[in-house]
């Protein structure tokens, strides 16, 4: 009886170069060909250090692989259950928005932003917060490219420029990227 355990072999698998080619761990298989497509996940925090950012799970896929090493594309980011969940209380209003988004350089995203307000909002103003979020998206996508843009949505700065301008229709108490996705 042979032993195909013996027959695998360890890869070293990097996330791309948005996230600086950082090790993202090894997997074992016994084909490099059967690497390709299979999906890794981390946390944001085990490739910043930064644990405030550990409810923030990255996935990505394998694309490439040469000699021992696997290389990953981004395939979607999103945060953990609990952490919306402990975000959200009673008589607050949560506003989701699922955008499909275009880039400069013609990629296309799937892109999940909740904003969190500490009262209930009238509908007028759920409207307009919605409104103001999907114009904002829309014309930053358009005047990015895919990299900086997942960057800028990962560490919140999109989120906090329409924070700030939504402030002005409704005083909010938070906006979160909940999910980023790349679609074919």
């Amino acid at each position: 009886m042979k032993d195909t355990w013996k027959a695998k072999k360890w890869y070293n698998v990097y996330a791309p170069d948005m996230f600086g080619k950082q090790s993202l761990g090894e997997v074992v298989s016994n084909n490099p060909d059967n690497l390709v497509g299979r999906t890794m996940m981390t946390s944001l925090r085990d490739l910043t250090g930064d644990f405030s950012k550990s409810h923030v799970k990255l996935y990505f896929s394998i694309n490439e692989v040469q000699g021992e090493n696997a290389y990953t594309e981004f395939k979607q980011h999103e945060l953990l259950r609990s952490y919306i969940r402990s975000q959200t209380r009673r008589n607050n209003t949560k506003l989701d928005n699922i955008l499909d988004l275009r880039t400069k350089d013609g990629k296309k995203l799937r892109v999940t932003i909740s904003a969190i307000a500490p009262r209930r909002m009238q509908s007028s103003q759920t409207e307009a917060v919605k409104d103001l979020i999907e114009t904002h998206m829309k014309e930053t996508a358009s005047q990015m490219e895919m990299v900086p843009l997942i960057q800028e949505l990962i560490l919140g700065k999109i989120t906090s420029d329409i924070y700030k301008k939504a402030k002005k229709i409704y005083p909010l108490r938070r906006v979160e990227v909940l999910k980023v996705k790349k679609l074919k």
